[in-house]
């Protein structure tokens, strides 16, 4: 056993393999036995794979189904399974509802308050004064001939006005009266009214959609309550679908 220790410990030459001799490096290198024992390494296991694959084909069921197969699917020859969705508890899908509830609600009431102080900056020309003026008179004559120009004292053209109804000494009084200087302060006005109109249309719209989602994600949150429930019409429309719970006694 000595004698084994002591030549182990003598240092000997290390046996190396021969590389490519010159005339044959067109060849490429030179392989060696370790390249050769991986080389059949990875033959003798593809073959078993192979003879194994032939092996479930050969005894293959053509009726054969799972339920895994619905979720897998074959990408570019590579079969992949799509991985299992993970499913949050139910008090935390009914938190995440109430959240998104919350957001909608505060974006339809940014919407509305908006649309409401534009509403209050802009006429409506076809909205009718709720005020009246009545002008009382004497005889049927005087009501016959009765002229509001002349009893106003202000020109033909600005009878018809509620308010902003200058006197006739006021219109003949130069620089009494402002107004647009020129066209083109005119036209702007114009167009800013015009964009006016239109941001209100669509914030009115928006705020009305707003609340057909709030609706639809109220029935959600209802329904994964608690309570015996069925459907008693589907959604259409843009309305969601209504449900009727079944009454339960009250402790």
């Amino acid at each position: 056993m000595p004698y084994a220790s002591l030549r182990n410990a003598i240092p000997r030459k290390t046996n190396k393999e021969r590389s490519q001799p010159a005339a044959r490096k067109k060849f490429g290198l030179l392989e060696k036995h370790k390249d050769y024992v991986q080389r059949a390494n990875d033959y003798k296991r593809k073959t078993k794979a192979l003879a194994s694959l032939r092996e479930k084909a050969a005894f293959r069921n053509p009726d054969e189904f799972y339920f895994a197969m619905t979720k897998g699917q074959t990408k570019e020859g590579v079969h992949r399974v799509r991985p299992a969705e993970a499913s949050l508890p139910h008090d935390h899908i009914a938190l995440l509802k109430t959240q998104d509830m919350r957001y909608v609600n505060m974006k339809r009431a940014l919407d509305v308050k908006k649309a409401e102080k534009l509403q209050a900056g802009l006429h409506f020309l076809t909205e009718e004064a709720a005020n009246k003026h009545t002008v009382f008179v004497d005889t049927e004559t005087e009501a016959e001939t009765f002229d509001p120009a002349k009893h106003f004292g202000t020109d033909p053209a600005l009878v018809t006005r509620a308010f902003n109804r200058p006197k006739l000494e006021t219109l003949e009084t130069p620089g009494a009266v402002l107004g647009v200087a020129n066209v083109g302060e005119l036209k702007k006005v114009r167009k800013a009214r015009k964009l006016a109109y239109t941001e209100l249309g669509e914030r009115l719209k928006r705020s009305l959609s707003f609340k057909e989602v709030l609706e639809h994600m109220q029935v959600e949150k209802n329904v994964m309550g608690k309570g015996r429930k069925r459907k008693v019409q589907e959604a259409e429309d843009g309305k969601p679908a209504v449900f009727k719970w079944k009454r339960e006694r009250r402790k």
